[in-house]
């Protein structure tokens, strides 16, 4: 090849970009043209929805290169509004129309590089161009929604993937009444069932209307304009915005007409270099086919990682003649919906089993970090795995936060082959307010390998427990907050008591054992084994169970769920809140959100930080808050108290009330040794916690005064005022500092 090769990019986005900059990189010689259909190239299309949300609000921040910095920095020509209409093979030129001159022109190439991208899926149905139905594909696309806003007050979402996801969460974040609609049964189809169920819970709690298992057949128009989606069970969701997220379908006619050969998911076929039948033509992105790692077949995967990796490796043999070869696509894949994130690597257990693996899967329950250190959330992790060799086959998790770097370490065993028994060894990053000693990844591996194993076997969350003798290890109060479906034949014994009722128990039948997320089950159906029973533990137990058969979850139901514990899952703890650190809080409050201390009048007279506005624990509520917020733009909340504790509990009151919160790490306290302004009332009395030291001192003085001199069970009073403050300072919560406060002199 020549030293100074002419390379043709058609497609300016990820995959195009990618290989355009590489290719400069690796060769200062080449001359690099790229064309670009649309107005603007290597823009931030994932970020499109956030931007319509307002979560995103500088638009030019969407467009990560202009055609000038290409030019001034890699000395890459790039052309807008220039469209590739055909390939000439044998010439090697392409035909292109120049949009706006009007003119068509032919361009020469020595390496032509395929990006073009996909469209998103237009159904034919009676309706669908009219004005106020889109779809969201590019910085036009989301223009044109925007323009639109302004008048617009229900909005009907088809399709529940990513895409539409994502759309429906930020325009009901704006305020709008939306009605998301999905044809399966099931919202964010990659994912196993029960695995999306708390994404469809978090869309009922937020209030965004959820219709499945219909599609729609026609648009309804009204003088031209969209007034609603009619229904294939003739139901019509009234709408003035119609967003259409459908999945979406590769541009391939530019290769087809050139007689290049589409493979059986109709992107453009490619070997290990992407390079397509034409072996000076390459083929990226959303429009090519890669070797998908779940089943080594050739497929497409439309996420813009792999088309930035490849893209990369694209750019480097095009410019040199040699290169890596392009990696297996696993699919990883991840989500935002309100509080919640779901997403997914490699295979599904249900994807998995089509294919004909014998797949099996374990459900892992569990905190983002350590339970005892602030603000563990809670998420759950599926591992599955192939029976017999344990190879890692895929992951999915759910919850309020830490499933990113669950999926990246799974998606990292799935990229080198790894095993359970691997997962279960490797050596990651620990500290509380990070993760856990045992970290979820560990745990699942530890199961998958039980199961493996025999030594703890598996039931599937959605096990018929018909046939089995089924015992609940929870306490009698779990049971009745959340039901094990499908058992009312259970027989309730708290792990605590199981060996000594071993006797009330049929060695004869098998045992299906449960608590509320599977660790109690675990520890039951070791010891039941080992006393001769054959006990197998369901996998995910009641939490899960729930998930994967309580479909007729409802709205009322999503609206109850607390801070203190996800949709279906009453016995978890976590926390719906987010913390803050000191040293952001003035920018937060700088930028509208309301700065609330919830201490006591006198504890907040005696120092406060500037601008706080004093509202008392226990009168904190959605009511009172919400009045506080008149007038400002934003429903932030910023929450302070001495050091943390009664922020949290005022940040669970504030949980459904729709409100953003912030703990502020360290109350006060924290605030001051950070150094923010801070101000106090002349005279202001000292704080309800120095009272405290006062009052615990004086008692455990008179205590041992009393012991000494009058009764030795006076040192009881001394003890009991010492456990007090050991249980305060483990817990973060003061008994004596809740009465204190309420004190006259403290009003």
């Amino acid at each position: 090849m020549t030293h100074s090769p002419k390379i043709l990019i058609v497609g300016g986005v990820a995959g195009g970009a990618s290989a355009a900059t590489r290719a400069r990189r690796m060769n200062e010689q080449a001359r690099i043209i790229m064309l670009e259909k649309d107005a603007y190239v290597s823009f931030a299309n994932c970020g499109l929805p956030y931007h319509l949300g307002g979560v995103i609000q500088d638009r030019a921040k969407l467009l990560v290169a202009k055609p000038e910095m290409f030019k001034k920095r890699f000395n890459i020509e790039v052309r807008v509004r220039h469209e590739a209409l055909a390939i000439d093979r044998t010439s090697k030129t392409v035909r292109i129309r120049d949009h706006q001159a009007g003119t068509e022109y032919t361009e020469s190439y020595d390496k032509l590089i395929l990006a073009p991208g996909a469209a998103p899926l237009l159904p034919d149905v009676p309706g669908v161009r009219a004005t106020g139905v889109h779809t969201l594909r590019n910085i036009e696309d989301m223009d044109r929604i925007l323009s639109q806003l302004p008048s617009v007050q229900k909005v009907a979402v088809v399709g529940a993937g990513f895409i539409g996801l994502e759309v429906a969460e930020q325009l009901k974040e704006r305020g709008l009444a939306v009605t998301l609609i999905e044809r399966g049964g099931q919202v964010l189809p990659p994912l196993d069932g029960e695995m999306a169920e708390p994404l469809r819970r978090e869309l009922l709690r937020h209030g965004v209307e959820l219709i499945s298992g219909t599609g729609f057949t026609a648009i309804r128009e009204t003088n031209g304009k969209a007034s609603g989606v009619v229904l294939e069970d003739g139901r019509v969701v009234e709408a003035d915005l119609v967003i259409l997220g459908l999945g979406v379908r590769p541009y391939n006619q530019l290769a087809v007409n050139a007689g290049l050969v589409v493979g059986p998911t109709g992107g453009i076929l490619t070997d290990e270099y992407q390079r397509t039948a034409d072996l000076d033509i390459y083929a990226v992105g959303d429009a090519a086919e890669y070797r998908l790692g779940t089943t080594g077949l050739r497929g497409r995967v439309p996420l813009a990682g792999i088309a930035n990796r490849t893209g990369r490796l694209v750019g480097e043999h095009a410019a040199t003649g040699q290169s890596a070869t392009a990696p297996a696509a696993w699919g990883t894949a991840i989500i935002k919906v309100f509080g919640l994130g779901a997403g997914i690597a490699g295979d599904s257990l249900k994807s998995a089993l089509k294919r004909g693996v014998e797949a099996r899967a374990v459900h892992i329950t569990a905190n983002h970090h350590a339970g005892y250190y602030p603000g563990a959330k809670s998420f759950t992790l599926k591992l599955v795995y192939e029976a017999g060799t344990g190879r890692i086959l895929g992951a999915q998790a759910v919850g309020a936060a830490g499933i990113d770097k669950r999926l990246d370490v799974v998606a990292s065993f799935l990229h080198f082959g790894g095993t359970v028994r691997d997962l279960a060894q490797v050596d990651l990053a620990y500290a509380p307010p990070f993760g856990s000693a045992k970290d979820a990844l560990h745990m699942a591996a530890f199961a998958a390998i039980n199961d493996l194993e025999g030594s703890a076997p598996l039931l599937a969350p959605d096990v018929d427990l018909s046939g089995y003798q089924v015992v609940d290890l929870r306490d009698a109060e779990e049971c009745a907050e959340l039901k094990l479906i499908g058992a009312e034949h259970a027989l309730n014994i708290p792990l605590n008591n199981l060996r000594e009722r071993l006797g009330e128990l049929d060695k004869s039948k098998p045992t299906a054992v449960a608590c509320h997320s599977g660790l109690r089950a675990h520890i039951g159906t070791r010891i039941l084994r080992q006393h001769g029973f054959d006990a197998h533990n369901i996998s995910g137990a009641t939490y899960v169970r729930d998930l994967a058969l309580n479909r007729n979850f409802t709205a009322a139901a999503a609206a109850t769920c607390g801070a203190t514990k996800p949709c279906g899952a009453p016995a978890i703890a976590t926390d719906r809140h987010d913390e803050l650190h000191p040293l952001n809080v003035m920018a937060e409050a700088s930028t509208g959100a309301l700065l609330l201390d919830v201490r006591s009048p006198a504890e907040f007279r005696s120092g406060r930080v500037q601008g706080a506005v004093n509202l008392p624990l226990e009168s904190v509520n959605a009511t009172t808050v919400h009045a506080l917020l008149q007038g400002r733009e934003q429903a932030t909340v910023l929450l302070l108290c001495a050091s943390g504790g009664r922020a949290r509990t005022a940040a669970q009151r504030l949980a459904a009330s729709g409100l953003k919160t912030f703990v502020v790490q360290g109350g006060t306290n924290s605030c001051a040794q950070a150094g923010l302004p801070m101000d106090k009332d002349a005279g202001g009395m000292i704080s309800v916690e120095r009272q405290v030291r006062i009052a615990a001192g004086s008692l455990v003085a008179t205590g041992v005064v009393l012991g000494t001199w009058v009764h030795p069970g006076f040192y009881g009073l001394s003890g009991f005022i010492g456990a007090g403050l050991v249980f305060a300072g483990v817990t973060d919560w003061c008994g004596m500092g809740l009465l204190l406060a309420r004190a006259p002199w403290n009003k």
